[in-house]
């Protein structure tokens, strides 16, 4: 992803806000980032991947961001 220069596995990624015969794989911008923070986690269901991409000024908050990765996989599985 432009913007970020490197990323770490989303280790506080809930296993509750995981879905099914889904499987998703978060990452999280390292500090230090510049303006934003970007989060993004990739989502696969049978042959179809997905990336979710959320960006914010300041801190990418985690429980949006866990929410939106969640109900996508729910549309997915």
């Amino acid at each position: 992803m432009n913007g970020a220069d490197s990323y770490e596995p989303d280790d506080d990624f809930p296993d509750a806000a995981k879905v099914t015969n889904v499987s998703s794989v978060p990452y999280v911008e390292v500090k230090p980032y510049g303006a934003e923070q970007i989060r993004l986690a990739f989502v696969t269901a049978g042959d179809t991947v997905a990336m979710i991409v959320q960006s914010r000024k300041g801190e990418a908050n985690a429980v949006p961001f866990q929410q939106t990765v969640t109900l996508q996989s729910q549309l997915l599985g």
